[in-house]
């Protein structure tokens, strides 16, 4: 049996919401709810009544109110048509279950609604109104779990598509009319070709790694073939090595040779390099066309196929040439893992580590319980595993896309690792294994000079020794390290944003002096 998780129906007036709500409730053996109706009921009056005595402000606050106020057994909600309107009640609903919106022409929608309807705000020209509404609406309404259109109105296959969706649960990144999905799960790979036909008219270019052994970019072209769209395939080293501007170059140059136009969608299909390229090659090409992420690493599931960073390093450092260029999609396929060496799985979990740090202490718990699950790399662990580290990032991408200030959260223990990384010339050192390190030395900083407690460094510790990942930050940190930490992007002069961590779901940024950081590391 499924978990329960409820689901809300949201959408312009007439789009159905209400039967659609019931039909879902039939299909999941629930009970459906109408929220207009318990507005009225908790208000004693009508919503043309409200609206006119009391203003939309209150029918508003009615509207927050009754959602509280849901009880255990109500599966189905059919929202009001503004209440997804509303940023916060928004991302609670996208958090506290599936939110699915359901939309229609302006036109149709008129039609079905008919003359003579009590609708508070509509005037004497209802379509041209229903217009304006969904036009003011359009960034709210496309920040849901999936937008399905009800202009041909099929109540089976509607509610089954809620359904599917429901069953998904894909990871919203909400971010207005650039909204996109994360799905996380196994055979998930296999919606490439849907998802690509979905999203782009144009040619599909496809950026992979890998060899025999890892045949997932061989089922991309399969899948992507059968939807008729053969790829234009780019194939590349998958290593830090090869981030560079000549692997860009070949992407540009094998697409524009094609001759694709900017209908054009570009495929990453490999780790962190891979989906680094692709994406900045994708938002240069024709001055951008769209992306599609198909991550196979652990590291960059959980990390560089979510937010929109793009980039590739140069001799000062790494990722300093770059763009934010959000994807269209993002399918994590936990079977991908599968080939992946013991080492290279261990050392995406760095980065999971890293985001249970930032999100809570229910986070950290999780891990702490299935580490050794992970470490042998469990589905279900690892699904569980991914799922909270994309939908922490997904929630700071919303509230920070290009790193102003919460984003730069994401950021710890990078400082310390892209120094590593940088000083073995990206050789010979994986950047989970970079980020581990530099977690220790975030402590450290937070021990120094911020205050920070012993039980934490030892907490942290034990977690990544538990799953694999190096601890031993003195036998790497020498001056050539420490002088890599000033090329990072986030310095400023002689200081730098460094994030310090404290207890998990508590971290900081705080405004450091270079000297001052690269002193309290030398003095572990």
């Amino acid at each position: 049996m499924l978990r329960f998780v409820r689901v809300f129906l949201s959408g312009p007036m007439g789009a159905g919401k209400s039967t659609v709500a019931g039909a879902v409730a039939d299909r999941l053996g629930t009970t459906a709810i109408d929220l207009d109706e318990r507005v009225e009921a908790l208000a004693e009056k009508t919503i043309p009544q409200i609206f006119a005595e009391q203003g939309e402000g209150a029918f508003r606050a009615l509207e927050k109110r009754a959602l509280a106020e849901l009880s255990a057994d109500v599966g189905v909600v059919a929202l009001g048509g503004g209440t997804t309107v509303d940023d916060d009640t928004r991302q609670s609903l996208l958090q506290a279950g599936i939110l699915v919106t359901l939309t229609a022409s302006p036109s149709t929608l008129a039609e079905r609604i008919g003359a003579g309807t009590s609708r508070p705000l509509l005037g004497a020209d209802p379509e041209a109104d229903l217009a304006r509404i969904i036009e003011a609406r359009a960034p709210a309404y496309a920040e849901a779990h999936a937008v399905i259109d009800t202009e041909a109105f099929n109540l089976d296959r509607i509610a089954a598509e809620v359904v599917a969706v429901r069953d998904r649960a894909p990871i919203v990144v909400p971010l207005g009319l650039r909204t996109y999905r994360v799905e996380v799960g196994r055979g998930v790979r296999h919606r490439v070709g849907s998802r690509a036909v979905e999203h782009a008219a144009g040619d599909a270019i496809l950026v992979f790694d890998g060899d025999e052994d890892r045949g997932w970019p061989k089922e991309a072209i399969d899948d992507l073939t059968a939807v008729g769209k053969p790829p234009i395939e780019v194939q590349l080293p998958g290593d830090e090595v090869s981030k560079n501007i000549v692997s860009v170059e070949k992407i540009w140059d094998t697409a524009l040779e094609a001759e694709v136009d900017r209908r054009a969608i570009v495929i990453g299909v490999g780790g962190g390099v891979i989906g680094d390229l692709a994406a900045f090659a994708a938002s240069t090409l024709l001055r951008g066309v769209a992306l599609g992420q198909v991550p196979t690493t652990l590291l960059s599931m959980v990390d560089s196929s979510v937010g929109g960073k793009t980039g590739f390093n140069r001799a000062r450092g790494k990722n300093l040439i770059g763009t934010f260029y959000q994807p269209k999609f993002v399918l994590c396929d936990i079977d991908t893992l599968s080939t992946l060496p013991t080492e290279e799985r261990t050392s995406g979990l760095a980065e999971v580590v890293k985001s249970a740090w930032l999100d809570s202490e229910e986070s950290v718990a999780m891990l702490e319980r299935d580490a050794d699950a992970l470490l042998e790399g469990d589905p279900d662990a690892t699904i569980r595993a991914v799922r909270m580290s994309v939908m922490l990032k997904s929630r700071i991408v919303h509230q920070d896309e290009r790193e102003a200030g919460r984003r730069m959260l994401l950021n710890l223990g990078h400082t310390v690792c892209h120094g590593l990384e940088a000083a073995s010339d990206y050789q010979g050192l994986r950047h989970g294994e970079g980020v581990a390190l530099g977690m220790i030395a975030a402590m450290r900083v937070a021990a120094k000079l911020k205050g920070g407690r012993a039980q934490e460094t030892e907490r942290l510790s034990e977690l990544l020794r538990r799953l694999g990942l190096p601890i031993d930050l003195d036998r790497r940190l020498d001056e050539r390290v420490l002088g890599f930490i000033g090329s990072d992007k986030k310095r400023r002069g002689t200081q730098i944003h460094f994030v310090i961590p404290r207890l998990p779901g508590q971290t900081e940024i705080a405004i450091i002096g270079l000297d001052e950081v690269r002193n309290a590391l030398r003095q572990g």
